[in-house]
């Protein structure tokens, strides 16, 4: 908690160094979201794979008896990652949990392609998410992972697998970085400063960020917001996930907590230009999108 509180005051200090205070009667204004897909989001900010988050992806993929699971670890470099990932689930009593292990260039066979068959759920590993998406881009087996999201299946994530499920995607390097800047935190607010490509786009509206509160990557959000007018940002900690209902809901669980930006509207005198309304929501908090 205290390490949660820390992280707030550190915001609360970063927008109201940075923005005017927003008045009583002003209003919101993003770009919408909204939820075309039947299936779930279960979005995780990284750290432990614990029991609460991938029990939600199991039950929301039919139950340990008929969710059928396939973990996508190529965002990883660890040989191993999609076996032991695998495991998690099957010792939580998904009956069916496997992993697909194959070069880049035979994603598209006939082979890769048939582990998607019957497939409910999809837990896509942590690692790079620029590496992630140069693997799945264009391919056929991404399209047939996005169809089995808008048929109702779910698409699961920690890490870079939550980073990758917004259409602004942040990769975790900075633009054109100095020989200076070999700090993992982003310390400034200045234009174009953090690095970012398309990702899959499940989330086209809100950008996520992940190991939120315990790599203090307040600051980098902001500045992503503040290059991307009228977008909103989620940023999710460690052991906590935010869950994408297909009724545009989404709910929090988990251990941690996550925090959604919101900008207000830009008055006709300048004042507002760069206020974000602050929500920090809890395990069980459910919140409107």
């Amino acid at each position: 908690m205290k390490k949660i509180l820390l992280a707030a005051v550190a915001v609360a200090a970063v927008l109201a160094a940075s923005c005017k205070c927003n008045q009583e009667g002003e209003t919101l204004d993003f770009l919408p979201e909204n939820i075309t897909a039947k299936g779930t989001l279960v979005i995780e900010g990284g750290g432990d794979r614990i029991a609460p988050i991938l029990n939600k992806i199991i039950e929301k993929g039919g139950g340990p008896e008929n969710c059928k699971l396939l973990v996508i670890p190529f965002a990883s470099q660890v040989e191993d990652t999609g076996e032991r990932q695998a495991a998690e689930f099957r010792a939580l009593g998904c009956k069916n949990a496997d992993f697909i292990k194959c070069p880049k260039d035979s994603i598209d066979s006939p082979e890769s392609l048939a582990k998607l068959d019957g497939v409910t759920a999809i837990f896509l590993s942590g690692g790079d998410q620029s590496r992630l998406k140069d693997y799945l881009n264009g391919t056929k087996f991404f399209d047939k992972m996005l169809q089995i999201y808008k048929d109702g299946g779910v698409i699961g994530g920690t890490s870079a697998g939550a980073a990758i499920q917004s259409r602004i995607m942040l990769t975790g390097r900075q633009v054109n970085p100095g020989p200076d800047d070999e700090s993992p935190y982003f310390n400034e607010i200045k234009s174009n400063y953090v690095e970012t490509k398309e990702g899959f786009g499940f989330l086209d509206n809100i950008i996520i960020d992940q190991h939120f509160i315990a790599r203090r990557r307040q600051v980098r959000l902001i500045n992503v917001l503040l290059d991307n007018p009228g977008y909103r940002g989620i940023g999710i900690d460690e052991e906590c996930a935010v869950v994408v209902n297909p009724d545009n809901t989404i709910e929090i669980v988990g251990t941690g907590c996550a925090m959604m930006f919101e900008p207000y509207k830009k008055g006709e005198d300048g004042s507002n230009a760069h206020s974000f309304k602050l929500t920090v929501l809890y395990p069980g908090d459910k919140y409107n999108i």
